[in-house]
């Protein structure tokens, strides 16, 4: 079994990521995991691992190949990953590179958040990486409603996104989920729109992320009101 890390660093990070994508056979793979993490990077890695800071039943929705699964469950070891993806081949790879990768604590499962599924009764932390904007508005009112519901009382629900402010970075994301997916439809929300989708249910955190890379990358932190009124906050 992985043990604890005591000290997490730039070093440990760097040496981490290689070893995820190493995990994988298919050259295509290892460099879409590469060209993933650069996007996705250690800023905004630091900031989800903060996000779920203490929690121990994590699951992703849409996890994919596995790439933050095994980058979590790795890092830190006390907690329990599930990760749910639709696409069969990525799950199987991406059990593959867990088993590799002695990552007894994360497990992988073909499944679809939209209708039934044979998860936990609640999760601690439910993550979504770049989801939510290639589902139309009834798609992301269904994943919502379902990760909701298993969310405990003091869950805490982590949505990596894209926000449509600056327009021309918006313009540059839409061109590259373009090339990616084979697609021109794509629904990018507003932190207005992730509000009005929670209600008043739940406070929320903005945590916009600015970097070198042309991308207007925003990660939501939802947890349940204790209030009348739900509260929302923007960290810079």
């Amino acid at each position: 079994m992985n043990e604890p890390s005591r000290d997490f660093g730039y070093v440990e990070h760097r040496s981490l990521l290689r070893s995820i994508i190493a995990a994988y056979d298919s050259p295509i793979v290892r460099a879409y995991s590469f060209v993933r993490f650069v996007i996705i990077n250690i800023n905004i890695l630091h900031i989800l691992h903060l996000c779920m800071k203490g929690k121990k039943r994590v699951l992703e929705i849409g996890c994919g190949f596995g790439l933050f699964g095994c980058y979590f469950a790795l890092r830190d070891p006390e907690i329990q990953y599930h990760g749910i993806d639709l696409d069969e081949g990525r799950i199987g790879m991406a059990r593959e590179a867990a088993s590799r990768l002695g990552a007894t604590n994360v497990r992988f499962e073909t499944g679809d958040a939209r209708g039934a599924l044979d998860l936990e009764d609640e999760y601690d932390a439910i993550l979504m990486m770049d989801l939510l904007h290639h589902l139309p508005a009834e798609g992301k009112a269904s994943v919502l409603e379902a990760v909701t519901s298993r969310l405990s009382a003091d869950g805490r629900l982590v949505i990596k996104e894209i926000t449509r402010q600056p327009r021309w970075k918006l313009f540059f994301t839409w061109l590259l989920d373009v090339l990616m997916t084979g697609g021109f439809d794509m629904w990018y929300w507003d932190p207005a729109d992730v509000r009005k989708a929670l209600g008043p249910e739940f406070d929320l955190e903005i945590y916009p992320i600015a970097d070198w890379l042309p991308y207007p990358h925003v990660v939501y932190l939802l947890t349940r009101s204790s209030r009348d009124a739900s509260r929302e906050q923007i960290v810079a």
